[in-house]
């Protein structure tokens, strides 16, 4: 009996860890978007990550309640922060920021998925 209480616990953790892997937040839309962002702004085409960013921003508003169940408050309000800024930084032209902006929208994506 206690084999197979072990096993299962085991079997558990195995799951919840294969299930939260790094690969699959990946391909979520929004950590897919930063990931396009980021090469637009390595070719300074602040037009065309401009429009991302409002994909971005309407990727949110959209999955919002599905941030809300998976995350704690504070992950996806500062998710929302981060993305308001990312707008203002592109729209400035100030590529240091936006990647930061970037950088911690990722951080968010990875800490709601994984928690």
């Amino acid at each position: 009996m206690q084999v197979i209480w072990r096993f299962t616990i085991i079997s558990v953790c195995f799951f919840i860890l294969v299930g939260c892997s790094d690969g699959k937040i990946k391909t979520k839309p929004i950590y897919q978007k930063s990931e396009e962002i980021i090469d637009l702004l390595n070719q300074s085409q602040w037009e065309k990550a401009a429009d991302e960013a409002a994909a971005i921003r309407d990727l949110y508003k959209k999955n919002k309640w599905k941030f809300q169940l998976l995350g704690d408050e504070t992950e996806y309000s500062e998710l929302d922060q981060e993305i308001s800024k990312l707008k203002i930084s592109i729209e400035e032209k100030d590529k240091h920021e936006a990647k930061t902006n970037l950088v911690l929208i990722q951080d968010y994506i990875k800490a709601i998925y994984f928690w």
